[in-house]
């Protein structure tokens, strides 16, 4: 039950932010033009504070942990690869594709995976799932940002390499990264008098944008998804996370590592791929309602998940 309650204070946030915005829309104030508008800021003026904040406050300490983070990265570069390879296939209309793609791997790390990682194992752990996290998120924005240069509806199926790598430079959640990162290397101090508003602006960065899923979530357009939805998020909660813990343990990873490599798929979709699908081609309706319905589903799935490898011995 311990286990439940952690997963649900991470979630209900979650839940209150939508419904604010839900409710809000639907009380007249703005139009769908408003809110695209709005989403571009908080992807372009927020989320890069965001980023650079996670980095630049970072309790990073690569070396000591270099084959673990090796392993990790190494194996989420494969199941994106896995999925770039095999989602086309099934999936013809490319706004599409970027979205379902970066839904079947990219998680909520930042909000779900330390709670729970502390919640299970203490602190000293929940300090290697941070240095973890740190090394996987750039990735997790890398990688969404090749797929949706390589999906774009105007690019076709012509890969331009150019253009994919302007595009990882000058996405704003990788600039902030990168700009974090150096602050971070280089043992740059911010002053408290910037310190404080880039942590408050960092930390509007997530309740506003599932403010704007909220207030642009059409809820009867869901039926016409249903299909894809189901077999998304059926992916993203329980075959990719059980594919994990199999692999992992075959690998030779216990306890802590292995809950760490596990909870790093199992959490729910990430709130930065809705900005990022609107603003770079994908289909933003489609990849909101992933986004919602992944979160509340996921309340369920990490309790049952946990509570079921648990009682064999696996956690």
């Amino acid at each position: 039950m311990n286990s439940f309650l952690i997963a649900a204070n991470a979630v209900v946030p979650f839940i209150c932010y939508m419904l604010y915005g839900y409710l809000f829309r639907r009380l007249g104030y703005g139009d769908d033009s408003f809110y695209k508008r709005l989403n571009q800021i908080v992807f372009k003026a927020f989320f890069p504070i965001l980023m650079f904040n996670n980095l630049y406050t970072a309790d990073i300490d690569i070396g000591a942990n270099a084959s673990l983070i090796t392993v990790f990265t190494g194996v989420l570069i494969a199941i994106i690869l896995l999925c770039v390879f095999v989602v086309p296939l099934c999936i013809k209309e490319n706004p599409r594709r970027g979205v379902i793609i970066q839904s079947i791997w990219r998680s909520n790390t930042l909000m779900f995976a330390y709670p729970l990682c502390v919640s299970m194992y203490g602190d000293e752990w929940g300090a290697l799932a941070s240095l973890v996290i740190a090394v996987i998120v750039p990735v997790y924005n890398i990688g969404a940002v090749v797929i949706f240069t390589l999906f774009d509806r105007q690019n076709g199926s012509k890969t331009d390499v150019k253009k994919i790598g302007m595009n990882i430079l000058t996405n704003p959640l990788i600039m902030g990264a990168i700009v974090g990162a150096v602050f971070k290397m280089a043992g740059w101090q911010l002053p408290k008098s910037i310190s404080g508003p880039v942590a408050s602006f960092a930390n509007m960065t997530t309740p506003l944008c599932i403010f704007i899923l909220g207030a642009t979530l059409s809820i009867p357009d869901i039926g016409k998804n249903l299909k894809i939805i189901i077999a998304t998020l059926s992916l993203k909660l329980v075959f990719v996370p059980g594919f994990i813990v199999v692999l992992m343990y075959i690998l030779g990873y216990r306890g802590p590592e292995l809950f760490i490599a596990f909870i790093l798929y199992a959490t729910p979709i990430a709130g930065a791929s809705f900005p990022m699908a609107q603003n770079m081609g994908g289909d933003g309706e489609l990849q909101g309602q992933l986004l919602a319905i992944s979160t509340v589903a996921s309340l369920f799935t990490i309790f049952f998940w946990i509570m079921g490898l648990t009682a064999i011995g696996i956690f």
